[in-house]
């Protein structure tokens, strides 16, 4: 399996902030320090959509070295299996066990098709769920799988993992991790996503990869967004999200969501990257979305 020289792990952990000694902290506690680089990464490397939108090929590549180039070289994030893929090799070249495998989101019509990618890592005989590339209802922390466990995500939102069947299974013998959240105390648990435990192979991801880059109906092919965690003033905790999709900027801060601008035009936008994500969008980038559909429309002279 691909792993990344020891040049690049230092350069990854200087990009997230990382100013720990890497080794001892791996081999006096594996599971802080998993949990620490996670809390890090997310805050630091954005789940985004833009090489669909600003770019003349709009194609992803799930190549290691492509994803180091374009997480640490150039600042970017990526959808799930973009920053999930960069992670696990992260985490394998660091010394961590683990295997990547597919999850089914559930949309509004229930479960969809594999469209989703999770690393499993193993610690002293645990597996943990360690997710990256979910957005806003992602989990923050390593999770541990046991059925009905519950953890908080941003507070004071709640995961939980269950080990059970689903409404779309046929054989009632059937059993999956199904991963849930609930906003509030007394709010219903909702269905995220699903996954079992057998190993994706990079073929496996190839196939998902070019469906949910190229489908007409792929959120991430209709949507331009842009989402990090956003970190105490300690860089320890995460307290809330910062958001672009599509034409505003949000933050959610607890029970709280704020609206904090609405993008009028492209070039509305791509200052909003620049200001709110750190993201420099090239002239040819920028160019790359004209005639499309999620082309954001010069609004100002009506504003």
């Amino acid at each position: 399996m691909a792993t990344y020289t020891a040049e690049q792990i230092s350069g990854y952990l200087q990009h997230i902030g990382y100013s720990q000694d890497v080794k001892q902290h791996f081999a006096e506690d594996p599971l802080g320090l998993l949990t620490r680089i996670q809390i890090l990464h997310m805050a630091r490397v954005p789940f985004e959509s833009l090489s669909l939108h600003y770019s003349k090929h709009r194609t992803v590549s799930l190549d290691p070295q492509d994803l180091f180039t374009k997480v640490v070289v150039r600042g970017r994030g990526g959808y799930c299996m973009e920053v999930n893929a960069f992670f696990a090799t992260v985490l394998r070249t660091l010394g961590f066990a683990l295997f990547s495998t597919g999850g089914r989101v559930r949309g509004d019509a229930g479960y969809k098709g594999w469209d989703h990618m999770v690393n499993i890592v193993t610690i002293d005989n645990q597996r943990y769920l360690v997710d990256v590339g979910f957005g806003t209802n992602g989990p923050t922390r390593p999770v541990p799988l046991q059925h009905e466990h519950q953890f908080i995500t941003v507070f004071p939102t709640k995961g939980m993992l269950e080990y059970r069947g689903i409404d779309a299974h046929t054989d009632p013998s059937q059993k999956t991790w199904v991963y849930s959240v609930r906003q509030q105390e007394d709010s219903p648990w909702a269905e995220m996503y699903c996954f079992g435990e057998l190993e994706f192979i990079p073929g496996d991801f190839d196939v998902m990869n070019m469906r949910t880059s190229s489908a007409p109906q792929s959120f991430f092919v209709q949507s331009v967004m842009c989402m990090q965690t956003v970190l105490d003033e300690n860089q320890r905790e995460p307290v809330g999200k910062r958001i672009l999709h599509r034409d505003y900027i949000k933050m959610l801060n607890g029970n709280e969501t704020v609206v904090t601008r609405r993008l009028l035009s492209e070039a509305d936008r791509v200052e909003a990257l620049k200001k709110y994500f750190n993201i420099v969008l090239s002239a040819e980038e920028q160019n790359g979305i004209k005639g499309l559909a999620s082309e954001l429309k010069d609004r100002s002279k009506h504003a």
